[in-house]
C-alpha cells in the first residue's frame, strides 16, 4: 500500500495536538504524504498552495469550522474527498456534511482500522475520478480533432462545388466567392453571430452551383439573352436547390442552406424568381445574399457587357431600397462600399483580408 500510495497528500485540519499526532502517525505508517493545519484560514490556504486529494477536518475549528472548510474546498475543487471527524458532532451535522458534499463522517475517537478503510476507499474513489475524467479529456480532445477536420473536409467540399460551376464558365470565374464574402461582411455589419455568418458563407460559395445544369453557350454569351434564354437562367434557383438539398446543413451548421440558396433571387416585393415569394417569407440570409449578388454581379465584366461603374450599381440598390431589397442589408453594404472609397477592387480585397482569403481572392480577381 505504501509504494502505491507514496505520492498522495492527505491535509489533516485538527486543533487537538494529541488527535492530530495519532492521526498522522497512522496515514505516514500507510504511505501517505501528509500535511497538516490546526485552524481553519491555515487549512484553506495550505490546501490551495497543495491541492491533497484527501481531507480530514475535525467540524470544531479555530476560525472557519469543519463544515464551512468542506464548502471551500468543494468550490475549489469539486473531486477533492473531505472526510469531516468530530467528538461533538449532532445527526444534523452528519446530514448537513454529507449533503455539503463529504465523501465520510467519522466520530471521535476514531478507530485506527476504521480511519484506515474510510481514507483507502476515498482514494480509491478519487483515483477512479481522476481516471474518468483524464478519459473523457482524452475523448473530448479526439472529439473536437475529429470534429475540426470534419469541418475542414466539409468547407473544402464547399468550395470545389462552388468551384465546379465557375469551370464551366470564365467570365464569372469567383463570382460565389466575392458574393460570400460581400454577404459576410454585410453580416459583421449587422452584428450576426459567428455561426450565422458560416452559413452565410457557405450559402454564397453554393449560390449558383445549379448553373452547371445551364447550356454553357447561355453563361457566356456575349449579347443579352432572349426571353426564353432568361427564362432557362432563371431555373438555376431550383437546379442549385436539387443539388444540395440531401447535404445535411441542419445537422452541421444549423440551418437548411439549400432553402437560402433557393430564394437568393427573391425579392421583398414578390418580383424575384423562382416563387415569387415576399420579404416576410425570406430568410435574413437570403436578403443579405440578395444583396451581395447584385452588387458583385453589377460591379464586374460580364460576356455581353463591362464592369459598370459604382455610381450606377449603389444607384441600383439606393432605388429599390425597401420595396425589392432589405433596407438594414443595403444600409451595411453602402457603408462597406463607401469605406473602400467606392472602388469594387477595393472592397473585395479589403474583405479577403478581413476573412484571411486574400491570396484567394488575388488568384480570381486576375482579369
Amino acid at each position: 500500500m505504501a509504494s502505491d500510495q507514496a505520492k498522495i497528500k492527505i491535509l489533516v485540519i485538527e486543533d487537538e495536538p494529541m488527535v492530530l499526532e495519532v492521526t498522522v502517525k497512522q496515514l505516514e505508517r500507510l504511505g501517505f504524504d501528509l500535511l497538516t493545519a490546526t485552524n481553519g484560514n491555515e487549512a484553506i490556504a495550505l490546501f490551495e498552495k497543495e491541492m491533497p486529494p484527501i481531507v480530514l477536518t475535525d467540524i470544531e475549528l479555530p476560525g472557519l469550522s469543519g463544515i464551512d472548510i468542506l464548502k471551500r474546498i468543494k468550490n475549489i475543487s469539486p473531486v477533492t474527498q473531505v472526510i469531516i471527524f468530530s467528538g461533538v458532532g449532532t445527526t444534523k451535522d452528519v446530514i448537513e456534511a454529507l449533503r455539503m458534499g463529504a465523501s465520510d463522517y467519522l466520530v471521535k475517537p476514531v478507530n485506527i482500522g476504521l480511519l484506515t478503510h474510510t481514507v483507502t476507499r476515498c482514494v480509491e474513489r478519487f483515483e477512479l475520478i481522476k481516471e474518468r475524467i483524464e478519459r473523457k479529456t482524452i475523448l473530448e480532445q479526439e472529439v473536437r480533432k475529429r470534429t475540426a477536420w470534419l469541418r475542414h473536409t466539409f468547407s473544402e467540399t464547399i468550395k470545389v462545388l462552388g468551384l465546379l460551376t465557375e469551370k464551366r464558365d470564365p467570365y464569372t470565374a469567383g463570382h460565389q466567392h466575392r458574393v460570400a464574402l460581400l454577404a459576410m461582411g454585410i453580416g459583421r455589419k449587422l452584428g450576426l453571430s459567428a455561426n450565422t455568418i458560416e452559413i452565410i458563407n457557405v450559402a454564397g460559395l453554393l449560390h449558383d452551383t445549379g448553373k452547371i445544369a445551364v447550356p454553357v453557350e447561355l453563361l457566356v454569351k456575349p449579347s443579352r439573352l432572349s426571353t426564353l434564354e432568361m427564362n432557362l437562367m432563371k431555373m438555376h434557383p431550383r437546379s442549385s436547390y436539387d443539388i444540395i438539398k440531401d447535404i445535411p446543413f441542419v445537422e452541421s451548421l444549423g440551418k437548411d442552406v439549400s432553402e437560402i440558396v433557393l430564394t437568393h433571387h427573391e425579392r421583398l416585393d414578390g418580383s424575384g424568381y423562382p416563387g415569387g415569394l415576399l420579404g416576410d417569407q425570406l430568410e435574413q440570409e437570403a436578403k443579405i445574399l440578395c444583396v451581395s449578388d447584385v452588387i458583385e454581379a453589377m460591379s464586374s465584366h460580364r460576356p455581353y457587357r463591362p464592369a459598370l461603374d459604382m455610381a450606377t450599381t449603389k444607384h441600383e440598390i439606393i432605388s429599390k431600397k425597401g420595396k425589392a431589397y432589405c433596407p438594414d442589408c443595403v444600409e451595411a453594404c453602402l457603408e462597406m462600399i463607401e469605406e473602400n472609397g467606392n472602388d469594387a477592387r477595393r472592397l473585395f480585397s479589403s474583405l479577403a483580408e478581413e476573412s484571411g482569403d486574400g491570396l484567394r481572392w488575388q488568384i480570381h480577381s486576375v482579369e
